[in-house]
């Protein structure tokens, strides 16, 4: 029973519980608004770790050049604020360039020579990873410190928490919005009416003279780069440095909750909160109860088959209030 109130209430046992749940569940937001993306242009992106990773990596690099710090230290002696708001942008716009990059490959080959964008989106993120390990480990590591991570950013680098002492920060509510935005665009615009007609019925996309194949191609290079906004905000917003493993399964995370929010970038806020509090509970419960890891596994497991599943009985639930409605 104890184990139970820890795994339910544990993550909203405090401050610091509350707002790294938050903190998570942003970070996802990003990346499963780029999966949902992905699966409302017809294509599975399954590349996210690297994206997210390799646009974690260059906006450490970019934000601990010696020109970026020599910024920051002018703004937090009082000087310009200019020139580190220059190197903080370039540093987002550089993260979102390398996601889109990691999309767009997949989305080409796809639409070039009808390669399977599973199968490149994978081994492409598969030959990166240990590539970009290699390089925190090695010629990118901080040598002043034992960590196998990059150096940390400046302090004017680095989003204010909202809820200290947790790491929550503006980030997530700039994920709301990308959602929110996401969705508004594939719903309320007719480019966004193209892509998803193009996902679902690509045979009478054609028929109706929509560029299917661009399409494809754009819809790989955004959810990418929706990725690297998720590695951007990783840096700046919660660990303030590019260490070993950082996307830890990020990306994986993000397609889960891009499918039990059945494509919609709206439903991914709701999905992604609830995905955050379930992984949260697990730590949890794990760290304060005797509850083994895999029994956690199977609880998460559980709970995301009830979620997305399509029982009968909602079929059935919505037939018996039509014909109530129809009366």
């Amino acid at each position: 029973m104890n184990a139970f109130a820890e795994f339910a209430l544990g993550p909203f046992s405090s401050l610091w519980h509350a707002g790294n749940l938050l903190d998570k569940a942003g970070l996802l937001m990003f990346a499963s608004t780029g999966a949902a993306f992905a699966l409302k242009s017809g294509t599975f992106n399954l590349g996210g770790e690297a994206q997210i990773y390799a646009s974690a990596l260059v906006t450490a690099m970019i934000l601990s050049t010696p020109s970026a710090v020599a910024a920051a230290e002018l703004a937090g002696s009082g000087g310009s604020a200019g020139p580190a708001l220059f190197f903080f942008a370039l540093a987002c716009a550089l993260a979102l360039a390398a996601g889109g990059l990691l999309g767009f490959i997949p989305g080409e080959l796809k639409a070039r020579f009808g390669a399977s964008e599973l199968l490149t989106s994978f081994l492409l993120s598969a030959a990166l990873l240990p590539v970009i390990d290699f390089l925190i480990a090695g010629p990118l590591r901080d040598e002043g410190k034992n960590l196998l991570a990059t150096p940390a950013i400046a302090d004017a680098f680095r989003m204010r928490s909202l809820l200290p002492p947790s790491l929550m920060n503006a980030s997530f509510f700039l994920a709301c919005g990308t959602a929110t935005v996401a969705a508004l665009f594939l719903s309320r615009t007719r480019a966004g009416y193209r892509l998803s007609v193009a996902g679902t019925a690509p045979e009478f996309a054609r028929f109706a003279g929509f560029p299917v194949k661009r399409i494809t191609v754009a819809g790989m290079t955004a959810s990418g780069a929706l990725h690297g906004l998720a590695g951007f905000f990783a840096i700046v917003g919660t660990w303030f440095m590019c260490h070993q493993g950082l996307s830890s399964g990020m990306g994986w995370s993000a397609l889960a909750i891009a499918l039990i929010a059945r494509h919609n970038p709206l439903a991914v806020i709701p999905a992604s909160l609830l995905y955050a509090w379930i992984e949260s509970a697990s730590d949890i419960a794990v760290l304060s109860s005797r509850v083994s890891f895999d029994s956690t596994a199977i609880v998460q497991g559980v709970i995301f088959l009830f979620i997305s599943a399509k029982l009968p009985i909602a079929g059935q639930l919505r037939a018996v209030l039509k014909k109530r409605r129809a009366r």
